[in-house]
């Protein structure tokens, strides 16, 4: 079962927040769609992972999570990720772009984003790797296939790091199996075997290291007040807010 936020609840969220409702951009239809969707299954896998990479004890820490409404604000003109992160462990900091599959779409399609996040990275002289997870170590066979076949293409494949796990490769045997265990296989040195989260940093020694976070917040974002970190790849236009 799902909940999602009636017109009171609003109003309640409006009045601790100290604002209107109309500055929340609540709309009641809008809600009552998230509960129907068929995109909620979709959601709620992200917000699991990240949850699981966040509370894990002795993990590391999640330094930034933006939602797909946010990356798709930002830089929707050229890129399409499930979420960006930024995560730190024992010293390294990695920032990435997840891709959630649930075996819904073609991999092909899903292989078919690289060019947008090479763009992206031409636009913004920005490497920023991007991770793949899928459902099962079988569907990952046929998805490296498919995104090394287009990450070959790419005008500089070296801008577009990519690395793909499944699911199921989690050991149910640990007391807290995480998105930051030893299941990451990188895309094009698959012979370094799996790696931890925050050890594909070494497998791609090119990329820079990430701006200091700042504890600056940033202005709203058209879906609401929240005020996040900023990361550290930036739209094309330079601004921090889509053009």
């Amino acid at each position: 079962m799902h909940w999602v936020l009636a017109p009171a609840g609003a109003a309640v969220v409006a009045a601790e927040a100290g604002i209107a409702v109309r500055d929340l951009h609540y709309r009641h239809e809008h809600a009552m769609g998230i509960a129907h969707s068929l995109l909620l299954a979709h959601t709620v896998g992200i917000n699991e992972w990240f949850t699981a990479l966040t509370t894990t004890p002795g993990s590391g820490q999640v330094l930034t999570w933006w939602s797909e409404t946010r990356c798709r604000q930002l830089w929707g003109d050229l890129a399409r990720p499930d979420a960006y992160g930024r995560y730190t462990h024992t010293g390294t900091v990695l920032d990435f772009f997840l891709e959630y599959d649930l075996g819904s779409i073609t991999l092909s399609t899903v292989a078919n984003k690289l060019a947008g996040y090479a763009e992206l990275a031409r636009s913004t002289g920005i490497i920023t790797p991007v991770l793949l997870w899928v459902p099962t170590s079988r569907r990952e066979i046929s998805a490296r296939q498919a995104l090394l076949d287009i990450w070959r293409t790419l005008p500089d494949p070296t801008a577009v790091p990519v690395a793909t796990a499944a699911a199921d490769r989690l050991d149910p045997a640990f007391a807290h199996p995480s998105p930051a265990d030893r299941v990451w296989l990188p895309l094009d040195e698959p012979s370094t075997g799996r790696v931890a989260l925050h050890q594909l940093t070494a497998a791609w020694p090119h990329l820079a290291p990430p701006p200091v976070p700042t504890d600056e917040p940033v202005p709203p974002a058209a879906s609401g007040p929240a005020a996040l970190p900023a990361p550290a790849p930036q739209p094309p236009n330079g601004e921090g807010e889509p053009s």
